[in-house]
């Protein structure tokens, strides 16, 4: 069951809904109880998972067979990583929300359906960070975007840039793998502080400032563990474009989300020319990751 919770949140499905999949067959903790969201995330970072002890990567004594493979754990650890930067999101039916900005006063744009014509990405007012300014179909605009990524990651400076990642690719590996540990290994002693000061081994000051002294290297690692995962996410997209397109209408909108969110770091939606009721893929300006 743990493998198949890590396939499935590498996949891009949520945490919750593989809880209270779990809870509804119930399905119960080590402990006896209910499964929580942070147990199940909890658990599924731990290095004992993929046969891992005493924070080493390679030639460490396994304790038991491992269950997930060591590049599986290393992504799981990549995006629980990436989950502690920021404020969670909720689910949303719109494809592009988070990756549109506005041209105007760069505000991101957001799903507005309507109940006659097709829905828009629209910048907000004021009171909502934006300018009210823009706005254009989401329709369009998601065909136009995929359009665009599938040509890319069949280009050929797609294919050069990912063959220059894979050059030192022996030293990469290393590298990943050590950052990994060492993240690992970090969060534990995070874990570990707070236990201290909850029994009162330590004072309230002294877990703030060794906390945050921790916590410093540890956000610094996870931006390095998500630039090697990033890394390893186009190498596996190069010269895809076909196979993105045959099976897009089967993925769910997380997943379309993810993949995109691999190749696209944001895009420009530009001033619409006239006729305004003309969509011009030209309005999409795209700025690519790496």
């Amino acid at each position: 069951m743990l493998r198949d919770a890590a396939r499935r949140i590498l996949d891009g499905e949520t945490l919750s809904a593989i809880v209270q999949e779990w809870n509804r067959r119930g399905v119960c903790t080590a402990s006896g109880g209910p499964w929580r969201v942070n147990s199940l995330s909890s658990i599924l970072v731990q290095p004992r998972l993929a046969g891992l002890v005493n924070d080493a990567v390679e030639g460490a004594a396994q304790s038991f067979p491992p269950i997930i493979d060591l590049h599986t754990h290393q992504r799981l650890v990549a995006l629980h990583a990436s989950r502690r930067k920021g404020p969670r999101r909720a689910t949303r039916r719109y494809l592009l929300t988070g990756l549109l900005r506005c041209w105007r006063c760069g505000g991101g744009l957001r799903g507005m359906p309507r109940s006659r014509g097709a829905d828009l990405y629209v910048c907000p007012g004021p009171p909502h960070g934006g300018c009210s300014g823009t706005a254009i179909t989401a329709d369009h605009a998601d065909e136009a975007v995929l359009d665009m990524v599938v040509a890319r990651v069949d280009s050929d400076d797609f294919a050069g840039r990912v063959a220059a990642y894979d050059a030192p690719a022996s030293s990469h590996q290393s590298d990943l793998r050590n950052t990994v540990s060492m993240l690992a290994a970090n969060q534990r002693k995070l874990e570990d502080l707070a236990d201290m000061w909850a029994s009162g081994e330590i004072s309230r000051q002294e877990w703030l400032s060794l906390k945050r002294n921790l916590g410093g290297r540890a956000d610094a690692m996870a931006v390095e563990v998500a630039r090697f995962e990033r890394l390893d996410a186009l190498r596996l997209l190069a010269g895809t474009g076909r196979a993105i397109r045959a099976n897009w209408s089967t993925m769910s909108v997380e997943r379309r989300r993810a993949l995109l969110a691999t190749v696209i770091d944001h895009v420009v939606v530009l001033q619409a020319e006239p006729p305004r009721q003309v969509f011009r893929p030209q309005r999409l300006q795209l700025a690519w990751m790496g």
